[in-house]
């Protein structure tokens, strides 16, 4: 007896002992937090768990958060094509909507409705609070596959303007080109006077970013040309679906554009320099007019500082000397045609949809458009106000610090605030963008339509080939291997082989299934 009580003693002791050497320290807890796997792509990147914005998405709805994609694969469609053959699906899958729709449709992801009346009351607000947004939501058969990125589109839709060096025009007392003829003598003038003051003829007219359908494109808008590709290649005119090529605005800016590219005015470069045009020739002193977001281009005015007076401004489309725009510009569509689902190898959709649903919070909805409280910004009289951080971040421009950080991040489900925007923007954006609300200098975009999968791949095919073919004559034009008005036919007859009216009849009942549509 006496020896058990020494060793149950001695138990009791060594316990003791044991509690005070732990008291005050927290005990540690082993149960894991949700994993939420993501693929995602967007702009060139990866997604990347550690951007600050999905860290505290992470935190605030104590859930972990892996990306699945490659980090050497940073082309979207490479990268989404790999892991749909793979059958290896992650919990949430970020890529086009249409893609997404098609994927629901297929099974690979699954439809939301229930999941959002049940567990995603903020969703649910949206939906009711937007309407026309929500349209957007909703695939042919009813159901909710995909929640998009959405532009603010009720507050802000204006997308790309016509800027030019206004600090040359003032050099040279030339007033703001208003017609054709205006804006021709004036390109004139510019590159032969030598405004840069360098003692050489090495100025750049007209010019634009992108590869080269999306430089082809910019710059025949200024000519007045309607959008040329894929589903945007349609516009309505009097409820009844057209095609823009066809269109006479079409073939007057591409007759234009191509005998000012012989003249010299515009780029002889243009097919070539990519998504670096706008930073070479701007930041070189050497290029003049251009159209592209306003928000980022006329940031450049920054450089005054290393070019005494440089000083770009928007100007209203140009007119047909009649007073006529020549063509409205077009607006941003509702959303970025890019959004994100849950798979149907998801193990926990409950846990996913109200992960998904935090991001339409006020605090999601803040953090996406603003960053993080205190490093990207302050709340000032009740409203974010960037930090010098953003603003004056000797590495990047605004927008570019945002994205590191995973804000402004277009391949979530979210609804952007334009408040941000005018929390950056220059002073020369905030008049462009007044400049541009003026009636009857934008026109809306085609809305997005939804097909029964048959005439969507129906349609997809015939696109592809059309889009090759105007691409293709588009370039010749313009390069002077083919003459406008003499191969016109040729093009017309060539595109009707290729089926355009089928298409347009795709079209059209798609558009009167949107209008049907609740």
């Amino acid at each position: 007896m006496k020896k058990g009580y020494r060793i149950m003693l001695l138990v009791a002791v060594t316990f003791a002992l044991l509690f005070v050497g732990c008291k005050g320290k927290k005990p540690e807890v082993s149960a894991e937090k949700p994993l939420i796997t993501i693929h995602m792509v967007v702009n060139g990147m990866v997604f990347d768990e550690n951007w600050d914005v999905f860290k505290l998405s992470a935190e605030k709805n104590n859930v972990t958060l892996k990306s699945v994609a490659s980090k050497n694969d940073t082309d979207k469609t490479q990268a989404y094509n790999l892991m749909v053959a793979s059958q290896n699906l992650p919990d949430i899958i970020s890529y086009t909507t249409s893609d997404l729709e098609l994927l629901g449709i297929e099974g690979g992801v699954i439809p939301l409705n229930d999941l959002i009346e049940k567990y995603a009351p903020n969703i649910k607000r949206f939906i009711t609070e937007h309407p026309r947004l929500a349209k957007d939501m909703y695939a042919l058969d009813g159901k909710i596959y995909v929640l998009p990125c959405y532009y603010d589109y009720e507050n802000m839709r204006i997308a790309e303007v016509i800027m030019i060096r206004s600090d040359w025009l003032k050099k040279f007392n030339l007033p703001v080109p208003r017609t054709l003829p205006e804006m021709e003598k004036t390109l004139t003038t510019l590159l032969n006077g030598d405004p840069n003051g360098n003692g050489r003829k090495d100025e750049v007219g007209i010019f634009a970013r992108g590869n080269p359908y999306d430089a082809m494109r910019r710059v025949l808008a200024i000519f007045g040309a309607r959008q040329y590709e894929g589903a945007a290649s349609f516009f309505v005119d009097n409820g009844k679906i057209s095609y823009a090529p066809f269109d006479p605005t079409f073939r007057r800016a591409v007759e234009t554009a191509a005998r000012w590219y012989t003249k010299g005015l515009i780029d002889k470069e243009l097919f070539t320099r990519g998504n670096s045009a706008r930073d070479q020739l701007l930041s070189t002193n050497l290029g003049v007019m251009t159209s592209d977001w306003p928000g980022s281009t006329l940031s450049y005015n920054q450089l005054s500082s290393a070019i005494p007076g440089f000083e770009l401004e928007a100007i209203p489309p140009l007119e047909d000397g009649n007073g006529n725009i020549l063509s409205k510009l077009p607006v941003r569509n509702t959303h970025d045609e890019m959004g994100w689902s849950i798979s149907s190898k998801a193990k926990d959709p409950v846990t996913v949809i109200k992960f998904m649903d935090w991001w339409f919070s006020e605090e999601g909805r803040r953090a996406w458009n603003f960053g993080i409280e205190g490093k990207h910004y302050t709340m000032v009289n009740g409203k974010p106000e960037f930090t010098d951080f953003v603003m004056k971040n000797p590495d990047k421009g605004p927008l570019d610090v945002l994205r590191a950080a995973g804000a402004q991040c277009s391949a979530i489900g979210v609804h952007q605030d334009v408040n941000y925007e005018y929390a950056w923007i220059p002073e020369a954006t905030k008049r462009a963008y007044k400049m541009y609300s003026t009636p009857g200098y934008l026109e809306d975009c085609i809305p997005f339509l939804k097909y029964p999968v048959e005439e969507k791949n129906e349609f997809n095919k015939i696109m592809v080939t059309i889009n090759q073919t105007t691409d293709e004559y588009v370039q010749k034009w313009m390069l002077g291997a083919l003459d406008v008005n003499k191969s016109w036919d040729a093009y017309v007859k060539r595109v009707k082989g290729q089926e355009i009216d089928r298409a347009l009849e795709i079209q059209q009942k798609a558009y009167e299934r949107f209008l049907s549509s609740k």
